[in-house]
């Protein structure tokens, strides 16, 4: 007796394949958030990135032995209005002296709105330029 074979229908496992309409809204809500954080945090990052060669720029030209305070901070202002810097101002930068060198500050913080009641929050510590006159051991 010969066994007859027939071909079945393939199973199908669930009722629906692919994205359900909630599922790709979720999708959509999850890529549009990530956008919008990505659209708040990029541009600080890149006038934070213009501070910190503002400053390397202004420490590298700096001569204490024929400038002032005074002139570094002309130059440091001259160069954040070039650079187009809008978060921080010279007047904010502090340029000391200690210890026979001359320390430029530009610590800074970025406060945004996200959205709601939710903002995001920058800080940028490690803008610290340490300038040594030439004479100084």
């Amino acid at each position: 007796m010969a066994t007859r074979i027939t071909a079945q229908p393939p199973r199908r496992l669930g009722g629906q394949r692919g994205f359900s309409f909630l599922g790709m809204a979720l999708i959509i809500c999850l890529f549009a958030g990530a956008l919008v954080l990505l659209l708040r945090v990029v541009p600080p990052y890149i006038e934070y990135r213009s501070v910190y060669n503002v400053i390397t720029r202004a420490g590298a030209e700096y001569d204490a032995d024929r400038d002032s305070l005074g002139d570094l901070r002309t130059r440091i202002r001259k160069l954040l209005m070039t650079s187009q810097v809008y978060d921080i101002t010279a007047d904010d930068i502090d340029i000391y002296r200690e210890k026979g060198r001359v320390v430029i500050d530009a610590n800074y913080e970025v406060r945004f709105h996200l959205l709601w009641r939710l903002d995001g929050v920058m800080v940028f510590d490690d803008l610290v330029v340490t300038v040594t006159s030439s004479d100084y051991p």
